[in-house]
């Protein structure tokens, strides 16, 4: 057991050296923990930590799309159940099979008999990554089929490595995707998602965007999966919109925005506009994958918008000296040596795709096409 859990944790984190990207990175991890803890069916995703919705999936074993819908249903439907990732967040350890979460009744919970036993799939073990940081950036399934079922031992090797694993999606964020970066439609991008969770309507350019998006396995992407999640997200929410910040597999970061289109509580038909993200959109983010502090995020803030370091000092009301204190320390945090490689790194993929675009009013590349509007 203390070899193993020396093995896998070693592993994730050359993985976490070495992965050039998020979806390497995932594989790995999944290559990894089977080595251990075999399994048959999974779901790997990361997340926003601050909405708890997948931004990102890998998956093994789940071919019929019918399965994200069902996911996705049994997660944010309107009764939170006790398996639920959301569950999982505040425990110790967060990992939990569902004999566990069920009292031992796992056959009579309706993850086992519309998501399990349809796919010959008969325990399952879930998990959430929660980095050293605290907040959580990924989440995971695993099944089996047959009659083994995940023991203590294995459960306890899963859950030494959740933190490693989190740390490890947390700094897969702004790591350089290798895929070619696709063209992106011109126009609006909003659909409507009604309440059968399938699209009523879609512009090209949102079709488009999920997509890119698409759960699912390479000969089989489900670009709904991704929308109604996000939606389901805002159903069970009880608020009147939800934002989430995803990065396609080619690199570039965006905003899905959902609304209520509908006076109902909680909302059947929910709007869904989507458009890419702008720098200070992504600076929350980018604080929490480095660790930076309230007042270094306001200095990061400054300095995208271009202020000099006593602009910086005059606004915060602090000597120029600090500023310089906070500026050093945001480089140490985010692995870069200067003011240009710092804003150069997080915009780079918002830049790229809008090379050549007229220059707007306001200093930032105009959008191409009419204007995306604005989520409820």
């Amino acid at each position: 057991m203390v070899l193993a859990d020396h093995r896998l944790r070693a592993r994730v984190r050359d993985a976490a050296s070495a992965a050039p990207d998020s979806e390497a990175f995932r594989q790995e991890v999944l290559d990894a923990i089977h080595a251990h803890v075999p399994f048959d069916a999974t779901c790997l995703g990361g997340t926003d930590p601050y909405v708890l919705v997948p931004t990102s999936l890998t998956t093994r074993g789940y071919e019929d799309p019918r399965a994200y819908a069902m996911a996705v249903e049994l997660e944010y439907g309107d009764v939170l159940h006790p398996d639920s990732f959301e569950s999982l967040v505040r425990e110790r350890v967060p990992v939990r099979t569902l004999r566990e979460s069920s009292g031992d009744r796992a056959r009579s919970t309706r993850r086992f008999a519309d998501l399990l036993a349809p796919y010959g799939l008969r325990d399952e073990v879930r998990m959430v990554f929660r980095g050293s940081d605290g907040l959580v950036w990924g989440i995971c399934s695993m099944s089996r089929r047959g009659q083994r079922q995940f023991d203590a031992d294995e459960e306890a090797l899963l859950g030494s490595v959740v933190t490693e694993i989190g740390d490890g999606l947390r700094a897969m964020l702004f790591r350089d995707s290798v895929h070619r970066l696709e063209p992106g439609s011109d126009g609006p991008a909003v659909a409507v998602l009604g309440p059968d969770n399938e699209f009523d309507s879609a512009t090209p350019a949102a079709l488009e965007y999920f997509e890119r998006l698409a759960w699912g396995g390479a000969g089989s992407p489900v670009p709904v999966a991704p929308a109604a999640a996000v939606a389901a997200r805002l159903r069970a929410s009880g608020q009147e919109s939800v934002t989430l910040r995803t990065r396609t597999p080619d690199g570039e970061w965006l905003l899905i925005r959902a609304g209520r289109l509908d006076g109902e509580h909680p909302p059947r038909t929910v709007v869904l506009t989507v458009e890419r993200a702008q720098p200070p959109e992504l600076v929350s983010l980018l604080a929490a994958a480095h660790g930076l502090t309230r007042r270094e995020c306001q200095v990061l803030l400054l300095s995208l918008r271009g202020a000099s370091r006593d602009e910086m000092a005059a606004a915060l009301f602090i000597s120029p000296y600090t500023v310089q204190d906070h500026l050093k320390s945001i480089f140490a945090k985010t692995g870069v040596n200067s003011r240009r490689s710092l804003v150069s790194r997080l915009v780079n993929t918002e830049c790229l795709p809008r090379v050549g675009s007229a220059v707007g009013a306001d200093g930032w590349f105009a959008r191409v096409g009419p204007p995306t509007p604005e989520g409820p």
